[in-house]
């Protein structure tokens, strides 16, 4: 009898052990860990196969996840979760008809699940089939909000439909319903301040929306380049140039994109001259010799991104009362270095002062003052 009660003692104690041990896993999100006990699946609860089922997904590995998901199912666990995690596996194998079937599973469960309904709209999007997302999407955002995210996919396809003025409204409405925390609250900022600046030309506004952004993500320097030429759209140039500076220092301690780090310099100002764009880069390195460049401006060919003119601001030896930065040109057919007689004579090289003075080229009104077959490419 001793034996029988002490089996018994054992059996409840490795039991309640095991069950412990999954679920601290779980909880500490250890999912390298949580995986180990797929050997274990036999013994395992249907909650704890779930767990188990859910941190394959995190390690994306979509089949085991579905395995286990259908394991606990089999043995009786009936929670909208599984099924909706079961969802997301099987869509994100691009079976989207399973996917949707599991879907409507957990909605049925759970019908005022605002994760779920969205992501019914997500499925949809995969395939391209932005109206049906569409209304599953707006569906979602009239349930109780938990998450967000379908207020900001609505504005999304609104975009993508080129619909610009009500997408831009519904950004607005998204970034005061979503939380801080969301990934889509960025996204929703940038989209505020893309279509602000390119759709309104309220460069103002688009310079909050992505100043904000950067608040909410100092390290994330894609946004660093678009508030730097909202601000100066807006003639905001010293506060312009307070942002270039943090640039540079992210630059200098090589913080910056691969592609960013290799160029040295970024897109500060974007303008129009007679219906062609002006895209004016500022270097991050200092000159320090003749010939070194602080800025290029590129005039790209009306209606396309091919480059038709490429200006510079080149350090010279300066003479007294003479210029320390010129205005120069590299001809792109025939390698000509071009200098045009106006310059600075400090480092302060206002932006609208060189805007001025490239327009003066290209209207016809400044004559070069020589050329050469030589120059510095940087």
């Amino acid at each position: 009898m001793k034996k029988i009660l002490l089996f018994i003692i054992t059996a409840f104690l490795a039991t309640s052990i095991r069950a412990q041990s999954v679920t601290e896993l779980y909880q500490a999100r250890d999912f390298r860990q949580l995986i180990e006990q797929e050997k274990n699946a036999d013994e395992l609860t249907p909650e704890e196969l779930y767990m188990v089922g859910y941190a394959f997904f995190q390690l994306e590995n979509d089949d085991k996840a579905i395995a286990f998901y259908d394991k606990a199912i089999e043995k009786g666990y009936d929670n909208g979760s599984v099924y909706f995690y079961k969802g997301l596996s099987l869509g994100y194998l691009e079976k989207y008809d399973e996917a949707l079937k599991q879907i409507d599973i957990a909605l049925e469960k759970e019908p005022t699940n605002q994760e779920y309904m969205n992501h019914k709209g997500e499925l949809y999007r995969y395939q391209g089939k932005e109206d049906i997302a569409l209304e599953y999407y707006v569906k979602a955002t009239q349930l109780p909000n938990t998450i967000g995210d379908p207020f900001f996919w609505v504005a999304y396809v609104y975009h993508g439909k080129q619909e610009l003025k009500k997408a831009l409204s519904l950004y607005y409405e998204a970034v005061e319903i979503m939380p801080q925390s969301s990934h889509y609250y960025v996204a929703a900022l940038h989209s505020i301040g893309q279509l602000e600046y390119t759709y309104t030309q309220n460069y103002s506004k688009s310079a909050q929306a992505y100043a904000q952004a950067i608040n909410i993500n100092p390290k994330d320097y894609e946004y660093y380049p678009k508030l730097i030429k909202a601000y100066n759209g807006a003639g905001e140039f010293a506060k312009a140039d307070s942002i270039f500076s943090l640039l540079k220092v992210a630059y200098i301690n090589q913080e910056l994109s691969e592609e960013d780090q290799k160029f040295g310099n970024t897109a500060v100002d974007e303008s129009e001259w007679n219906g062609q764009k002006l895209i004016v880069y500022r270097y991050f390195d200092d000159p320090k010799e003749s010939l070194d460049i602080s800025y290029k401006v590129y005039l790209l060919a009306k209606g396309g991104d091919k480059v038709e003119r490429t200006f510079m601001v080149e350090q010279t030896l300066q003479l007294p009362d003479g210029p320390k930065h010129l205005l120069c040109e590299k001809d792109r057919k025939t390698d000509t270095h071009i200098t045009y007689p106006y310059g600075w004579k400090s480092d302060a090289i206002p932006l609208d002062n060189l805007k001025k003075a490239v327009v003066l080229v290209l209207d016809g009104k400044m004559k070069q003052g020589a050329s050469s077959t030589t120059g510095k490419r940087k």
